[in-house]
């Protein structure tokens, strides 16, 4: 072997220990990089993961083992790869206990007895409702990933409509409005949500023909109409009007026909879904007991 094929080959073999090195620093830095994976609650009971909101940014907390904040109240949000912050947090060499909240431009304090607090919680201004996290177990750096399982905190309502007017009316739904009930309150949790309602009573518009797509015939059978609302959970007792138009045989529509229901008597709670089903006769919209179920 000449001098100049020796002298090839150590540079070949001294630039493939070169790569090798730099792939083994760029892995090594990879796994000290904090990552996130959050889900909701109904996806860990069930098993069945349809992927966490990638336009829901969420707030966390990390204690270190003295308790000390190693991430106070960062943002987390998808990057198009992953959920991670903004600036990149490396594992230390101890372990990290993390909780977190969502949507994050909620005013969410985490306290020193480790809950999670809102002085001033408005349905109306946040639609979007509250998701929390319980605090993890402790996590090290062995860990890819950071589960961050997230469950509803607030309650949710939608509304199903039925037509039990004489078979020769028809029906167009305008609006449908609750009435009476508490938008703003007080939040905190310490593994379990509590609320405390504050302020006046006031209206909720559930469905708007204008804002929701047009007025929509209503069938005889049920059918749902709008989308579900976020509410603070509450022991209240509002009515639900409905707004509609009808149509007899041939005659002119009539539009702004307004009737209700009687008081719904309800305690909604915490991560719950409450279904009604409302029904228009002559003289009242009747409404079934609200069905809860587990919100999704």
């Amino acid at each position: 072997m000449n001098s100049n094929s020796r002298t090839c080959l150590y540079f070949t073999a001294g630039m493939l220990m070169m790569t090798s090195c730099l792939s083994s620093v760029k892995t090594e830095d990879r796994q000290a990089v904090i990552g996130f994976h959050p889900v909701l609650g109904l996806e860990v009971r069930s098993g069945n993961e349809t992927g966490f909101p990638e336009e829901l940014d969420f707030g966390v907390w990390a204690l270190d083992e003295s308790g000390g904040r190693y991430m106070d109240d960062e943002r987390i949000f998808f990057n198009g790869d992953g959920w991670s912050a903004g600036t990149p947090y490396l594992w230390p060499d101890g372990q990290l206990r993390f909780i977190g909240f969502a949507p994050y431009y909620h005013d969410m304090t985490f306290e020193d007895d480790g809950s999670l607090s809102i002085d001033r919680y408005d349905s109306a201004v946040h639609p979007d409702g509250l998701y929390i996290s319980d605090m993890t177990p402790a996590t090290s750096r062995t860990d890819s990933l950071v589960e961050i399982d997230f469950h509803l905190a607030t309650a949710r309502l939608d509304f199903r409509v039925a037509n039990g007017l004489n078979t020769a009316t028809s029906v167009r739904l305008e609006k449908i409005i609750i009435r009476g009930m508490y938008s703003s309150g007080s939040f905190r949790s310490n593994g379990d949500p509590q609320w405390q309602v504050s302020g006046e009573k006031g209206d909720i518009i559930y469905y708007d023909c204008g804002r929701d797509g047009g007025s929509t015939d209503v069938s005889r059978m049920p059918e749902f109409f709008g989308s579900a609302v976020e509410i603070i959970p509450q022991k209240s007792n509002p009515t639900v009007e409905v707004v509609y138009s009808l149509q007899t045989a041939d005659s002119e529509w009539l539009l702004g026909q307004v009737n209700r229901t009687e008081e719904l008597e309800a305690e909604w709670e915490s991560g719950r879904r409450y279904t009604y089903t409302l029904t228009l006769t002559e003289t009242i919209v009747k409404h079934s007991p609200g069905i809860s179920t587990a919100a999704e």
